[in-house]
Order: structure tokens, then sequence, then C-alpha cells
């Protein structure tokens, strides 16, 4: 499945763009690794063979080298297999490249290389600078430390196709390029469809709900939870987000220091989509980078300027909103739920104007409180029936650009009513916004996922009045499908069971616990 990824209008431009420019590029993994043993050396693919009998125009198959004894830089060999209706090749040499050996290409004065339209496997190899820091929170977001690194190299290339007498880039979806990446055979590393990890690593895999998701553990990360913890966070978020465009297979980094304290997704090519996250995040707690960065991955739509505050609202609200919903959940979760959403920075903000934004973090706070109040609004319309995840499934089957009409259209479409006065309010003008309160409007959609681990389902919680996410609610040292199962109150602390095993008759007694006794105490239990 080839799609394009949620990006700014200006993506657009770009995508259109002729061969004098390129840009940012992904490659693409084609071998899905099926156990940790085939990941020991790296994900290690054969080249292509030279007549390129895969039916694609252009196979490019990238290999990934550390530069002995330096940092900063890494070395990436471009390798090509070109199909006969090829006419012409041209690959680019960014700024961040440098090439430094060429088989089959020479240079031109604009700093590109052309294929001599001879060699059958031409090849370039570039030293690329890797070190970069995040524009918008500072800190490293790719760095080589030459005893590891974590990179996102650009390797775009365009084809001439002589049958239809036009100029085809690799960064436009096109089922004709196959595209790529391995590590050398003498290194250690992993090389996903985006982003490669040169050194010592772990890893490990879990077949999610339609998609396997892959974890990379450099040696120099330490978890601040354990990797299968961190696997089945993103697991739950697979099952949980049925928004559609799901991948085959995610490759999850952990990045350690001196990467900032955070995550990256990083565009890829095709089916697949990489992303690191700082390996001292919490994979249990609101805010959840883990999940954020793994919601990225579902973003198949185009946003539009008014529209761009979309892409880190709905990672942040759903990074929250499905921690909460990973059984069993840790005690206070649902409080620190509460806290993300009610953070106030950007309260009086106008999402679709970014001049207006005080700080980098506004689509995440406020953006993120807007969502949480649609998601309530949307169900309270439809009787539960319906949640945001049904605004977020269409606007990823939208084909064209997502705009603030076209949202506003879909919300309603979805809702059943029209609810452009309230957005005109709090999205296209400044109005503050404040999230539920019920922790009934952040259950999984169906009211069939028990998130607590109680053995109640949330629909279940609702019929008796009972927390979902907390699995004792009146904090009486008894859960609350075992409460109910014994026929008492789980609201109320001086309703509680006493289990006595009767051995001699090898049965279970069961009393109810009075309110209070002669001396006003409670009995034991």
């Amino acid at each position: 499945m080839s799609r394009t990824r949620s990006v700014a209008v200006v993506a657009l431009v770009l995508a259109v763009a002729s061969v004098l420019s390129g840009p940012v590029g992904g490659v693409r993994a084609t071998t899905d690794l099926g156990g940790e043993a085939g990941w020991a050396g790296g994900s290690g693919i054969a080249a292509p063979a030279a007549n390129n009998g895969t039916g694609s125009a252009v196979v490019q198959t990238v290999t990934y080298r550390q530069v002995p004894n330096a940092s900063g830089t890494i070395l990436a060999t471009q390798r090509y297999s070109v199909g006969k209706n090829v006419s012409a090749l041209v690959v680019y040499n960014y700024t961040r490249g440098r090439v430094v050996e060429a088989t089959g290409f020479a240079a031109r004065a604009n700093g590109r290389w052309t294929w001599d339209g001879n060699t059958t496997e031409p090849s370039v190899t570039l030293r690329v600078a890797v070190n970069r820091s995040s524009r918008r929170f500072g800190g490293l977001r790719w760095v080589d430390t030459g005893d590891w690194a974590l990179a996102n190299p650009r390797t775009d290339f365009a084809y001439r196709d002589a049958v239809l007498d036009r100029w085809v880039y690799s960064w436009q979806a096109n089922a004709r390029i196959d595209r790529r990446t391995r590590v050398g055979p003498d290194q250690r590393g992993f090389a996903g469809p985006s982003i490669v990890y040169l050194g010592g690593f772990e890893a490990s895999t879990t077949n999610a709900t339609a998609q396997r998701i892959r974890l990379v553990r450099p040696t120099a990360a330490e978890l601040a939870d354990d990797p299968e913890r961190v696997l089945r966070v993103l697991s739950v978020a697979s099952d949980q987000l049925r928004v559609g465009a799901r991948d085959s297979v995610v490759t999850a980094f952990a990045g350690p220091r001196p990467l900032r304290h955070g995550g990256a997704a990083a565009l890829g090519d095709g089916d697949h989509q990489d992303f690191w996250v700082s390996a001292g995040s919490d994979a249990g707690t609101p805010p959840n980078t883990w999940i954020h960065e793994y919601v990225h991955t579902r973003q198949s739509f185009v946003l539009g300027g008014e529209m761009a505050w979309f892409r880190e609202a709905s990672a942040s609200y759903y990074a929250a909103v499905v921690s909460v919903r990973v059984p069993p959940n840790r005690p206070s979760e649902f409080e620190r739920l509460r806290a993300t959403l009610g953070n106030e920075r950007g309260a009086n903000a106008t999402l679709t104007d970014r001049s207006s934004w005080s700080n980098t973090y506004v689509p995440y706070a406020k953006g993120g409180r807007v969502l949480a109040a649609l998601d309530g609004r949307i169900r309270n319309a439809t009787d539960g029936n319906r949640t945001l995840q049904r605004v977020f499934r269409r606007l990823n089957e939208h084909d064209g650009l997502i705009t603030y009409d076209v949202f506003a259209s879909v919300l309603a479409n979805v809702s059943g009513e029209s609810h452009r006065e309230w957005l005109d309010d709090h999205v296209r003008g400044g109005a503050p916004v404040s999230p539920p309160r019920s922790p009934y409007a952040y259950t999984a959609p169906g009211g069939d996922f028990d998130a607590d681990g109680d053995g109640l389902t949330a629909a279940a919680e609702r019929a008796n009045g009972t927390h979902p996410f907390t699995a004792d609610t009146d904090a009486d040292g008894v859960d609350d499908g075992t409460e109910l199962r014994y026929g008492t109150d789980p609201t109320d602390p001086y309703s509680t069971p006493v289990v006595e095993d009767d051995t001699e008759n090898g049965t279970v007694v069961n009393a109810t616990t009075p309110a209070s006794g002669d001396d006003g105490g409670r009995a034991a239990s």
C-alpha cells in the first residue's frame, strides 16, 4: 500500500517539482525480518540482479556503514539496477552529503550525478552528515557519536521513462520504483524504511492488529520500561486506533542520549514508516511519546494551512487516551490523562492561525483539548455510537487537501449535526475550551473493551456506575468485577464482600459487610 503521508500543503508543491529540486526523501525496506536472529548482523538484503528481473523500472539498494575513527558522518552506498525503458537516471548530491566514490555516474555542474547509460549496476557512495538539531524543540534529533548513529539520510533520485517520455521521482508513489535498505555485512545495525541505526543493538517484534511492530533497542539505550511493556502498549494502540492507514510493518527505535527528549517520526516510501522515541520515555502514562509517534504512522491525510494543527493535536490526544486503555492500567493514570488534556498552554490561541501561537506546544495542548471536546460532542450526538475516530478515518480516506471546510463537513457528516459555530469560536477563533470531565467520554468505541482489568467492559462499567479506568472504584481493596459477582456495591466502600474458604465442604461462603457495626467501624474482610 503506497500512500501520501500527513504533511502541510507545501508537500503538494514539492511532489510536482522538476528534477532540479528534490524534497525530503526516505527509503523503503523490502525485507520483513521474521525473528531476532535475522537481525543480528543488520537487515542485510541481497543486491538485485543486474538484469533487473523484478519488474521495477529502477531498484535502489542503499547500504549504510559507519566511518572508521570518526563521528558526525556515515557512508551510504546507493546501488541501482536499471530497467530497459529507463533512458536517464539522476542522483542528488544534497548539501549534507558529499560523493566520495562513483561507478557509472558522472558529476554535473549543478551538483547532481547522472548515469552514463551503459553501466549495468551503477553506484554512488556519499559521506552523509548526520548530526542535526530540532528546529522546534532544540537538542539533537539525529546524531552519530562515533560509537553509534541514528540517522535519516536523504536518498532521492529521478529517472526518465522512455516509454512515457517523462521524469519519474522517487518521492512520489510509484509501483515501478523498488527501494531497499541494508546495513553493510561487516557492520552492526538496523536499516528501516527511513531511519538507520548503526551500532550494537537488540531487537524484538510483536504481531499487532494487521501489522507487525518491531522495536530496535541500541546497546547504549536504557529503557524506562521493559521492551515487552513498550510492545504491549504499541500493540494496544494498533488495535484501538481503527482509523485505517495501517502500515504492514512499523519500526520503533529507542533513542539513547545525547538525542533530545521526545521523539520523531520519519516519512518513508511505500507501506512502511519509522519513528524513534527517547529511551527514557515512560510507556505507561499520559502523555505517552511512544503512542504519540505511533499515531503519526496512522496519518495519511494532506493538511491545508488552516488544518496544520491537526497532525500534532490528533497524535497528542490519542497518545493520552490510548495510554489509559492499556490493561491493567496503573493507579492515577486517568488523573494524568485529565492533567494532560487540562494543560492551558495557548488557551486563547487561534489554531488556524500559526502566528497566534505563543509557543510550539499550542497544537499539542489546545489542539488536544479541542479534539477531546469534539470527541465528546460526537458521542453525545450519536448516543455513543460514533467517535472522533470516524472523523480521523474519513480524513485518511479523503482524496485531496484537508481544508478547514472539509474538516467541518466531515465532522457534521459523522455526527449528524453541524458544529460550524463551535469550530469558528474555538478553532478559527481564540475561545478557550475544556475537555469532558466524565471518564466515559474516553472509553474505546463499541464499549466492549476492559481497560482497567477488573473483568468489566466499558459498557458494563457505565451500566453499573463504576469507573472504566479504575479497577477498584470505591477503593475498598476489592475490584469492581469481583464485587458485582458477589453481590456487593462496587461504588460503596462500606459494601465489601467477605470471602471465607469452607475447607470442609469445599465451597465459598459470601457475606456482605454491614455499613457500620456497633462500634461504628467496618467489619474485617
